[in-house]
């Protein structure tokens, strides 16, 4: 599955703004340890920008350049003092050994919460049938293409896919044969994927796409493509079924979510209804 901005905010921040500030108070942690009298020691703080990043950070290399830093910084005294490793005595290394795992620790468990809050906000998002992405996240979707009009005039696109004749496959041969019906359609939708042309399953045999940075013309073309493609691998599976859509592109403020399902839904229906299979 295409992988959407957002899904990986798991605590209200960016994950890159997130990192920066990890690495920034790790650097500001330092500067108030080098200042502060020999007798008061700072380590303890070190782990908490160091979990910071351990949350937000995408790549591995991010989070073990993290570590390795928060090692060094938690042990600047020594250097400091000008202590070296042949010259560190058996305490010294079990400090630094103790400090390191410590840190270890903490990042790991950072790690596995992330891992943990990333699948729940997974499942929260995707429709665990064919594995689009789900009604609600369609609607959060189309929010930030709204607001990105507002703010940038980037235009977007939307279009709602409905599966004509599905009810016959339901009635005829069986759910079962209808999920898998769901699931091809699904799995060809899932070619035309990118990371500006999103699709989402709203229920039932109803489809949704939401294209960023696309226009009315290439809409056309995408949409035109789809029906083409998925019609045609309907009929090489021995699936009785084709698509409808309907489609708008907004390039002018838009009032609402609920204000632009039901302009595409009525633009499927038009079609459909006149038995259009492409636009």
């Amino acid at each position: 599955m295409i992988q959407v901005n957002g899904i990986d905010n798991l605590f209200g921040i960016k994950p890159t703004i997130a990192v920066q500030l990890g690495f920034t108070s790790l650097l500001l942690i330092l500067v108030l340890d080098i200042v502060s009298p020999d007798d008061y020691r700072l380590v303890l703080l070190y782990l908490f920008p160091a979990a910071i990043i351990a949350l937000n950070a995408k790549s591995m290399k991010v989070v073990i350049a993290a570590l390795i830093i928060t090692t060094i910084f938690e042990n600047y005294f020594l250097f400091r003092d000008e202590y070296f490793p042949l010259y560190f005595t058996k305490i010294e290394i079990l400090n630094i050994a103790i400090r390191f795992l410590a840190t270890l620790l903490i990042m790991w468990l950072a790690r596995s919460l992330r891992r943990s809050q990333l699948r729940v906000n997974l499942l929260a998002n995707t429709d665990s049938l064919t594995g689009l992405w789900n009604r609600r996240w369609a609607r959060i979707m189309i929010e930030q293409a709204i607001a990105r009009l507002e703010e940038a005039q980037e235009v977007f696109s939307v279009a709602l896919i409905d599966v004509n004749d599905f009810k016959k496959i339901n009635d005829v041969r069986g759910h079962l044969v209808g999920d898998q019906v769901l699931t091809k359609i699904a799995h060809t939708l899932m070619e035309f994927s990118s990371e500006d042309v999103l699709f989402f399953r709203l229920g039932g045999d109803e489809f949704l796409i939401v294209a960023s940075k696309v226009n009315e013309q290439q809409m056309h073309q995408v949409c035109g493509d789809i029906v083409k493609t998925v019609d045609q691998t309907m009929i090489e599976s021995g699936y009785p079924v084709s698509l409808s859509i309907g489609m708008a592109t907004y390039s002018d403020t838009v009032r609402s979510v609920s204000d632009i399902l039901h302009e595409v839904d009525l633009e499927m229906y038009r079609h459909k209804t006149e038995g259009k299979k492409a636009l």
